[in-house]
């Protein structure tokens, strides 16, 4: 079968991977895995988010494109790297809560020119698609586990922006397949954590140990009872890899996340026991920090039973390993600053 073909995923010495995002958080880590399959990878990132330092700079089978997709002075750029790809993996997005309540023009707009500009390549292409969507697509969360047919919430409070755009792109994912029969998987991440995750971004596992580390308060929202289930970016690679290998997840949302339900108050407090410090944990208000028209989110705990049962996927790494893995990342980092 033609090594192109959109019919059959495999990741092998054979196989060419796109990322988009690559130098990032999740992308590096997916980076990684392909690497170790001998695959050739190419990853275009513009690091605002990403890094080269998460990347093994120099690899033979890694090529690096620093721009912008969804920049129309590169959109052909982009046609060429997905032409040259066996699959895709499209990452790239503006992250964080923080930067979707202050920016949500440049967010969602963000999401939707990058979003647009790899489906159409892809299409044109014929390569298969996955892309990563976001929990935040299911709005405040449920007092159970969130299960793939549970509906997408959203208003136009800023923080559901960038839920909005990012399930705006998952229609355009299903119209891949179910229009014109290109593979596309659609996944929809729930709170990964560990190694190179930056505290910039607001998301409170690396911001609660930044200021661990600091010796400086951890500010827990609200009543901190809400609820999270943290998955390590190791995991949530080889989830993706598993998906894009499924044919009976083509087409439809695919929750990634999580097993262990943890407080975030709760968090806070083994983060300071991890770091062995004597920082002190504060309680403050959400809408003190973000202003009235915050939306605030309760619990939000994936049911995974779907990407289990197709795939045999689990995660393999505890809440506490996560949490010690992004201590050892970042510790790491302050002595190399």
């Amino acid at each position: 079968m033609d090594n192109h073909s959109p019919d059959v995923v495999e990741f092998g010495p054979r196989t060419h991977a796109l990322v988009t995002g690559g130098a990032g958080f999740l992308g590096s880590a997916l980076v990684d895995l392909l690497l170790d399959r001998n695959c050739s990878v190419t990853v275009i990132d513009d690091l605002s988010n990403g890094s080269l330092r998460n990347l093994p700079v120099g690899n033979p089978r890694l090529t690096i494109r620093t721009f912008r997709v969804g920049s129309p002075a590169f959109n052909a750029a982009v046609h060429d790297e997905v032409g040259l790809a066996d699959a895709v993996f499209h990452l790239a997005s503006p992250i964080g809560v923080q930067l979707a309540h202050t920016e949500r023009f440049a967010v969602t707009s963000g999401i939707l020119e990058s979003g647009c500009a790899i489906v159409e390549a892809c299409r044109l292409h014929r390569r298969p698609l996955l892309y990563t969507s976001s929990s935040e697509v299911y709005g405040s969360g449920r007092d159970r586990p969130i299960t793939e047919s549970d509906p997408v919430v959203t208003d136009l409070r800023p923080r559901w922006g960038y839920a909005a755009a990012k399930a705006a792109v998952e229609h355009l994912i299903a119209g891949l397949f179910f229009d014109f029969g290109i593979p596309a998987w659609i996944v929809r991440p729930f709170n990964m954590a560990g190694p190179r995750q930056r505290s910039a971004t607001g998301l409170v596992l690396p911001v609660f140990v930044n200021s661990a580390l600091r010796g400086e308060p951890l500010v827990v929202h609200d009543d901190g009872e809400q609820r999270r289930a943290f998955l390590h970016v190791t995991d949530a690679a080889e989830g993706l890899l598993l998906v894009m290998q499924c044919r009976s997840l083509r087409g439809r949302p695919v929750n990634l996340g999580g097993s262990e339900a943890v407080q975030i108050g709760n968090l806070a407090r083994m983060v300071v026991e991890a770091t062995n410090t004597n920082a002190p944990i504060v309680m403050k208000s959400s809408n003190a920090v973000y202003g009235e028209k915050f939306a605030v989110t309760h619990d939000r705990v994936p049911d995974t039973s779907l990407l289990s049962t197709m795939t045999g996927w689990r995660p393999l790494r505890s809440t506490r390993q996560t949490i010690a893995d992004c201590i050892e990342h970042m510790r790491t980092e302050r002595v190399m600053a």
